[in-house]
């Protein structure tokens, strides 16, 4: 912006713009009159800011305001964090939400500091290049199941955009998240955005139902929303592998607090599939991690309650209550909530019908823009959810519906070479808080392919934020440790540049 001023034709020309807009308003509207000032010094002021610094705050405005596209507290309160919701997910007058029109900002501001060779920004570590073909991968399938979906079989343009909206918007997340986290040192601050976001909505999701809810008789499905499953699931995965990395006092305690406020908020917002990820999660974690002293512990204690799990499953499913609570939702989820009484779950048909229409075409799909074929009629719920035959709540089955096997590879690609890129640097990383950024990374993505499978995970403002800043965490993980290395990085080993002095720590030598 100072390169940019410096040149007096331009400056010029923007004073004049702002005196004429000024002076404009004060006649049309005298109220808004201060609002060209005001907005040319947040514009300023923006643009002498670090990029890490606007993304990280965007990052933790986006995680923990309400979020207002899924509905929280089921329409019957409104938060203090819901205007600021609204205004970043949903902008009155404005097709895209403000979360976008920031994103974009950013992007242009990191280009032309890059071009101008404006060196407030540090040089980003590359992406590896396989992550990198997925991510374009990803956009071009989108565009071909528009082209497929619209133009060539007729669908509805209108509706096709909220199909693939976020999905769209993930590779820029990448591409914006990559310029600004410098590389494991951010993982500790990153970890705290997110535990300050699941702290924040646990306590508004459990003084709604207490305070509002159950004091008026409201039935409520959820306190707060349906993604916030995501946000929990990770910041569990922060403190709990951290201690696991570390097993100091302090991680410790700084996991049973955390912990304890997250649950709450797990319980009041009452998500079976928030309880079913998180166990996936700690599977995938114990199976990767070494034998450490942590894990052995944790090996001797299931051994020896081994032999009492056949009994509390089998007295669990019997009488779901109490502590044989967790049976019950394990139960619910296998067995379904209206087998008892004869009924088909509502899930189950709807997953019946994805089927049958990923039947019709199963390799190129129905394209975006149609609505599964409703063979086995579903209770109408457009009441609630005008658009629900366009949004199967099993994205996966949905997303190979609309796409066939060629258009769900392309959307999907991004995800295995991320999950690679996760666990391989994960064994060549030997810092604690980059081991654990690592394992919070494939807890994400275990987290957001569970949510795609049991919700619309694929639509999830909330899933495609963690998920890109995931993506980015593992891929400058991988770099950082030679798990996958880049030209840039292999360059500066060969040349002695960033060799490291001890080969037993390569994260703390190369960052």
């Amino acid at each position: 912006m100072e390169a940019l001023l410096s040149r007096k034709p331009v400056f010029l020309m923007m004073m004049a713009t702002l005196v004429l807009a000024t002076i404009g308003l004060l006649v049309a509207a005298p109220a808004l009159a201060p609002l060209p000032v005001v907005g040319s010094a947040g514009l300023w002021w923006v643009c002498r800011q670090k990029l890490r610094h606007l993304t990280f705050g965007l990052f933790a405005a986006a995680v923990t305001v309400d979020l207002v596209t899924e509905v929280p507290y089921e329409g019957h309160w409104q938060s203090p964090l819901y205007f600021f919701g609204k205004l970043l997910f949903t902008v009155p007058g404005l097709t895209l939400p403000l979360l976008d029109l920031a994103l974009v900002g950013l992007l242009v501001l990191h280009f032309y500091r890059r071009a101008n060779g404006i060196k407030i920004d540090p040089d980003p570590l590359p992406l590896p290049k396989p992550l990198v073909i997925g991510l374009i991968i990803l956009p071009l399938t989108i565009v071909w199941m528009q082209f497929w979906g619209i133009y060539v079989n007729g669908g509805v343009a209108r509706v096709a955009k909220f199909q693939w909206h976020q999905m769209m918007v993930l590779p820029l997340l990448v591409m914006l998240f990559n310029a600004a986290v410098r590389g494991p040192e951010d993982f500790r601050t990153l970890g705290r955005i997110i535990i300050v976001g699941c702290c924040t909505k646990a306590f508004l999701g459990a003084f709604f139902i207490l305070t509002i809810a159950r004091p008026r008789g409201l039935y409520h499905e959820y306190a707060t929303t349906h993604s916030d499953t995501l946000l929990y699931v990770t910041g569990l995965a922060c403190v709990i592998w951290a201690w696991t990395e570390q097993p100091i006092r302090k991680h410790f305690w700084r996991m049973v607090w955390v912990c304890a406020v997250i649950f709450m908020g797990m319980h009041y917002n009452d998500r079976r599939l928030a309880y079913a990820s998180f166990q996936i999660c700690l599977v995938a974690g114990y199976i990767l991690s070494p034998w450490s002293g942590v894990k052995r512990k944790i090996t001797r204690i299931a051994l020896l309650l081994l032999p009492l799990f056949p009994l509390y499953v089998t007295v669990g499913w019997r009488n779901p209550t109490g502590v044989f609570a967790p049976v019950g939702t394990i139960k619910s989820m296998l067995v379904g909530e209206n087998l008892a009484k004869g009924q088909m779950d509502y899930r189950d048909m709807e997953n019946f019908n994805d089927v049958h229409t990923w039947n019709r075409n199963p390799i190129l799909g129905t394209g975006w823009g149609h609505p599964f074929d409703e063979v086995m009629k579903l209770p109408d719920i457009s009441h609630a959810f005008a658009d629900y035959l366009y949004h199967p709540h099993n994205s996966v089955i949905g997303l190979l519906a609309f796409g066939g096997v060629v258009g769900f590879s392309g959307l999907w690609l991004w995800i295995p070479i991320a999950v690679f890129l996760a666990v391989r640097s994960y064994h060549r990383a030997h810092e604690p808080q980059a081991r654990a950024g690592g394992l919070v990374a494939l807890s994400v993505f275990v987290a957001y392919t569970q949510q795609c499978f049991g919700d619309m995970g694929s639509i999830s403002w909330m899933g495609t934020l963690l998920a890109a800043m995931a993506v980015v965490c593992a891929s400058k993980l991988a770099v950082v440790t030679q798990a996958w290395p880049t030209a840039r990085t292999a360059r500066n080993l060969g040349t002695g540049v960033s060799a490291p002095e001890n080969s037993h720590n390569p994260v703390g030598n190369l960052v």
